[in-house]
């Protein structure tokens, strides 16, 4: 059961991150911000996921599935990769503020009652 609940999850995060990324593109923003806005607001979630669900089954979905497949560390380094080939200032900037500010709204999430 929790498995079934972890891909169904899973599917969702991914077609979000996949609809926010389209969205970001179709606003001409420079296409790493898409991915630093989806691993920030992922990682603000999860933070809040791991203390309020108590249920294991609520935690797999929201925490482990859904927010599993929306955050993700794979498009990040791709995009670093790529801005890395343009500036590698710029790519080295990205890199630690998303490091830095995901770590924190992880922090921040979890601090919110």
């Amino acid at each position: 059961m929790t498995l079934f609940v972890v891909a169904i999850g899973g599917a969702l995060g991914a077609c979000t991150r996949f609809a926010v990324i389209q969205w970001f593109a179709r606003t001409a923003r420079p296409f790493y911000i898409a991915t630093f806005v989806v691993n920030s607001v992922g990682s603000f979630l999860m933070g809040m996921a791991l203390h309020l669900l108590e249920s294991s089954v609520a935690f797999a979905f929201l925490a482990l599935g859904f927010l599993g497949a929306f955050t993700t560390f794979s498009t990040f380094a791709f995009d670093a990769v790529r801005l890395m080939r343009t500036s590698r200032l710029q790519a080295l900037v990205y890199v630690l503020l998303t490091m830095v500010i995901s770590f924190g709204c992880i922090v921040l999430g979890f601090k919110i009652r």
